[in-house]
This record gives C-alpha cells, sequence and structure tokens, in this order.
C-alpha cells in the first residue's frame, strides 16, 4: 500500500465534520440538556442521503470508531454500577426490560396488522426493530450519580437485558427472512445462556481475582491498571462476540469486574484521566453522528407519490414511545416514587444502534412504506427520549 496525500475536499470535509459535531454537540446540551442530538444531526447533514459530503472510507471509520465509543460507554457504565442494588433490583430491572420488548411487539400488529393492514410476519418484524433499547443513549444522558441510584440501576440492567433480547430476535428474524419454516432451538437459546454463563463466570472471576490482587503492589497497580483495563474489556468484548452474546453485554461486565477486583476510585481514576477525555470529545461524538448516517432519511418524505408514509411513522412514533414507556409502571409497583418511575419510561423510549440492526436483518420481510414507518419511529423515538430526559433531569437539578 503506497501512501497518498488526502485530497483537500476530504480532508476539508473530514475536519469540519469532527469540530461541527463537538459543536453541536455543546449547543444541544445548553439548550435540551442532550448533547448527544447534536452529533446525531451533524450525522444525518452529513449523511450520503443528505448532503454527502464525507468520503465513504471516512463514513466506514466513523462507524467501527463510533462502536468502540459505545462499547467504552457501556464499560464506564459497569465501572460506576452499584453493585449491590443490582442485585436487590434485579427482579424489576427484568421486568421493566420483559415489558418493554413485548409491549412494542404486541401494539406494533395490532395497529400495523389491523389499522394499517399490513401482514402479520411484516407487523411482528417492525415492533421486533422498535422493541430494543438504546444502551448508548441511556448510558451518555445519566450521569454518574443517577447510575447509583435504583431509577439509574435499573434502567441500565433493563436496557443490557433489552439487548440480549435484541439479539435472540435478530436470530429468529434472520431465520425468516431465509424463508426458513422452522427456528432451531438453539438460535434462541444460545444468547441468553451464553449472557447467563458469562455472567456466573464473572462473579467467580471476581472472587477469585480479587483475592489476587489483593496481594498486588499498590505502586504497580497505578502504573498497569491502564493495561489491565483496556485487555480486560477487548478480552471480554472479544469473547462475548465469539460465544454468541451481545458485546455491549461483555463491556458492562468487564466493567463491573474491574470496578470489584479494584477500588473503586483507583479504577475510576485511571479511566477518568486517561479514557474519558477521549471518549466525551471523540469516540461519543463520532458514534452518535454514525447512528445519523445510517437513517436512511430520504425514504421518510413519499413512498411511490404518497404522503401517508409521514402521518402513519408519526402515529406510529408516539404508540412505540407510548408502548416503552409503559414498562416503567414496574417501577410503582415496587413501590418506588413517581420521579424515578418517569426517569425509568423516559429513559426506555430512546431506540438506536440496536433497533438499526434489527431493521437491517429484517428488511427483506418488510415493504418499502413499513420500512420507512419503522426508520420514522426509530428517529423520533431516539430524538425524543433523549430530549424528554435531558429535560427530566435538567427540571430536577433545578428543584433541588
Amino acid at each position: 500500500m503506497s501512501y497518498n496525500i488526502p485530497l483537500l475536499p476530504d480532508l476539508l470535509a473530514t475536519s469540519s465534520f469532527l469540530y461541527l459535531i463537538n459543536v453541536a454537540e455543546t449547543v444541544f446540551a445548553r439548550l435540551i440538556h442532550a448533547g448527544l442530538l447534536g452529533s446525531l444531526c451533524i450525522g444525518i447533514a452529513f449523511a450520503p442521503q443528505a448532503a454527502h459530503i464525507l468520503p465513504t472510507a471516512i463514513q466506514d471509520a466513523s462507524t467501527t470508531l463510533g462502536y468502540i465509543g459505545l462499547l467504552v460507554i457501556v464499560f464506564e457504565a459497569g465501572l460506576t454500577t452499584d453493585m449491590t442494588l443490582l442485585r436487590k433490583n434485579l427482579a424489576l430491572s427484568s421486568a421493566i426490560a420483559l415489558t418493554g420488548t413485548a409491549m412494542p411487539i404486541f401494539l406494533s400488529i395490532v395497529l400495523l396488522h389491523y389499522g394499517f393492514k399490513y401482514g402479520t410476519l411484516e407487523s411482528f418484524a417492525s415492533g421486533a426493530a422498535l422493541s430494543s433499547t438504546s444502551l448508548g443513549t441511556t448510558m451518555a444522558l445519566l450521569k454518574p450519580e443517577w447510575r447509583a441510584t435504583v431509577a439509574g440501576t435499573a434502567l441500565m440492567t433493563a436496557a443490557l437485558l433489552d439487548d440480549v433480547c435484541g439479539l435472540v430476535i435478530a436470530a429468529v428474524l434472520s431465520q425468516l427472512a431465509g424463508a426458513s419454516v422452522v427456528i432451531p432451538w438453539y438460535i434462541i437459546a444460545r444468547p441468553i445462556l451464553v449472557s447467563l454463563a458469562f455472567a456466573i463466570g464473572t462473579f467467580f472471576a471476581a472472587l477469585s481475582l480479587g483475592c489476587l490482587f489483593r496481594w498486588y503492589p499498590v505502586k504497580l497497580r497505578n502504573k498497569s491498571l491502564l493495561f489491565i483495563m483496556i485487555a480486560l474489556l477487548t478480552g471480554y468484548v472479544a469473547g462475548s462476540h465469539y460465544a454468541g452474546t451481545s458485546e455491549l453485554f461483555g463491556a458492562y461486565l468487564a466493567g463491573a469486574l474491574l470496578a470489584y477486583i479494584f477500588p473503586r476510585d483507583g479504577s475510576l481514576s485511571a479511566f477518568e484521566t486517561h479514557i474519558r477525555p477521549i471518549l466525551h470529545v471523540f469516540l461519543s461524538p463520532v458514534f452518535f453522528a454514525s447512528i445519523g448516517m445510517a437513517l436512511p432519511i430520504r425514504a421518510l418524505g413519499s413512498i411511490n407519490g404518497s404522503n401517508r408514509v409521514v402521518w402513519r411513522g408519526l402515529v406510529y412514533s408516539m404508540l412505540m414511545g407510548l408502548a416503552k414507556f409503559c414498562s416503567a409502571l414496574w417501577m410503582l409497583v415496587w413501590r418506588t416514587d413517581v420521579r424515578s418511575a418517569v426517569l425509568v419510561g423516559f429513559g426506555m423510549i430512546a431506540r438506536g444502534e440496536v433497533a438499526l440492526i434489527v431493521t437491517q436483518l429484517a428488511l427483506p420481510l418488510l415493504s418499502t412504506e413499513a420500512y420507512a414507518v419503522v426508520t420514522w419511529a426509530t428517529l423520533l423515538n431516539t430524538a425524543g427520549g433523549a430530549i424528554l430526559v435531558g429535560c427530566f433531569l435538567r427540571r430536577v437539578a433545578e428543584i433541588e
């Protein structure tokens, strides 16, 4: 491979993209307390279906770097999770996750099949794509102090469980898209069983490694902590991928394991010093911009000369937002305060990376109009969920 000087238009486009995603995040953070929407909008503007400014190679690189950013965001969530709270509220989180997965599928079949007269399989595939929760959006909006609350812990755990459910649904849709009538049992069981095995294995690893590193010299620990952090994250992500579960689940477990092995202030200090600056200024904005690039916005205006896709998309978006918000009713069943329930409800609304992946897998099952309607719901729920959480947290901060 020879070294070639990049063309000036490519240099200008790339540099302006990197600069503008941070400017937009700052502006949106000031206005609506949801900076990630700024980089999302810049991604949409620079995307192939809009201005098409960025070279294809840079778009591909942005997707890769953005996904690394997502993994680091989830890893940070594991570092800051209160494990005592997580254990106490695991049943609550599971109820929220299952409701948040089932309700969008059920309501999609009701509206799309019986209301819009789409096919049953098409309606199921649409609901399946909207059954996920954007873990990246949730983590980016929740500050560490909120992650240490019952609401924050329940929301993070429910989003993680939704991600595992998303893997199962994606595998099922892949079989259905391939015209397979019979779905092998292991297609559904593998992601669930592997996730359980990883969680149990991490528990025993934490006990054994905690005893081992207790005798590790403090001076060497401080110097090698960054290497251990990166090695552990890389190993967990690779292992979870090849074993058949979610890379995000692996990243979360890696963070939780590290927080248990080392003193919380030590692991967090290394993360805040070496990784968080890169995450907040570069990797996180690039991730949300890459989500914006992946949205097929040209299909949102009209299909075959008809504009009904717009109002159908808006109606479906509101229904899908309500479907996710309803999962927070379990917070009231567990007798938590209304404020925590509202936060969980708003946090569950945002879709994002998993919804886009499942939609692409379901593409052979969707008509052009159904695909546009699902895209409308993904876009509006991701943006709306982020705005609602941001405004809610700002309001709570003002009251306190």
